[in-house]
């Protein structure tokens, strides 16, 4: 950041980073991190576009969907990261700035409150803009129920998935958070 140079809390600034446009290989002393960190964030701005799919389902188009999970992942997403990850974002726990900061921040444990926001905001906008399943009320028994083995297998899914490695990143936290 240039001297003299203040971030913007709400978007960002400064041609760094931006669609990637300061990356360039990874034969520098960077080694390719930058890379990594993109890929690590493209998978969470994807987990973002993955909640919408629950709330649109049977309701939209593919195409519909393609052109909103563009938008989520290019557009909505990389902002709201910038507002709570970015030290200099207005949500960000880690923004020293009072001015600029919002009462104490966020404090985002592992993304999982900027994923689970952006989507099931997105979510809530796509299932109102397209109202309920037509035909779902009228005629319910035309609608088939829930696979019982597809449920326990998703089940175990998630927690072989997710809760062995989040179980290890926990086991990394004090037990007590530290107090000022």
């Amino acid at each position: 950041m240039r001297a003299g140079h203040k971030a913007i809390g709400f978007i960002g600034s400064g041609p760094t980073n931006f669609a990637l446009s300061s990356v360039g290989d990874h034969s520098g002393q960077d080694k390719g991190k930058t890379w990594i960190m993109w890929q690590f964030q493209y998978a969470f701005a994807a987990s973002a576009a993955t909640i919408v799919s629950g709330a649109v389902a049977e309701r939209c188009q593919l195409g519909a969907y393609l052109i909103y999970t563009a938008v989520i992942t290019g557009l909505v997403y990389p902002v709201v990261v910038h507002w709570v990850w970015d030290p200099a974002g207005f949500l960000s726990a880690f923004n020293s700035d009072d001015s600029v900061r919002i009462y104490t921040g966020c404090t985002d444990f592992a993304g999982s409150c900027v994923v689970h926001m952006v989507g099931g905001w997105a979510a809530l906008v796509a299932a109102w803009v397209l109202g309920p399943r037509i035909g779902r009320w009228e005629r319910p028994e035309l609608f088939e129920g829930h696979s019982t083995p597809l449920v326990i297998i998703g089940t175990f899914l998630l927690w072989f998935g997710w809760y062995v490695p989040c179980r290890r990143a926990l086991s990394t936290c004090p037990a007590q958070p530290p107090t000022a």
